[in-house]
């Protein structure tokens, strides 16, 4: 493991793509901290590789600033481009070697029609149904927790 944060960026370009429980844990942790943002009012989070993080103990740093009025269904499809640099060191890499619940997610992220893209809040809520311990988890209480 590494011991200190480094950009998304860094890290994959170091380490290598991330893969298994990693990568689930990484796509938890920033949908479930875009969810929050969300759920107080932010938008435009300008989500890239160079504004997230990973800390030490595998943690989710996220340096948002917000550009303006773009919908929360921008930020998704920042979301989703973001996994994708994670699993394959490109945002326009090959999504089949994500697992299945997660290629869905990012697919419908990256819809073409913003307003048929899922809510962060929604993506959080597949992603978490994937083991049964986390389906017990309720959203609410996740961000409760987060913050």
């Amino acid at each position: 493991m590494r011991e200190q944060k480094a950009r998304l960026a860094e890290f994959v370009g170091q380490g290598g793509p991330l893969r298994g429980q990693a990568l689930h844990r990484f796509a938890v942790g920033t949908v479930a901290a875009v969810a929050k943002l969300h759920a107080r009012g932010a938008t435009g989070l300008r989500l890239g590789k160079e504004s997230v993080a990973l800390g030490p103990g595998g943690q989710v740093l996220i340096g948002w600033r917000t550009s303006g009025p773009p919908a929360h269904s921008d930020d998704v499809r920042a979301w989703a481009d973001l996994v994708v640099f994670a699993a394959t060191g490109s945002e326009y890499g090959d999504t089949t070697v994500l697992p299945p619940a997660l290629r869905i997610a990012v697919a419908q992220c990256r819809r073409p029609d913003a307003a048929s893209r899922p809510t962060s809040g929604d993506v959080l809520r597949v992603l978490l149904s994937r083991s049964v311990a986390a389906a017990v988890a309720s959203v609410d209480d996740l961000l409760h927790k987060a913050g």
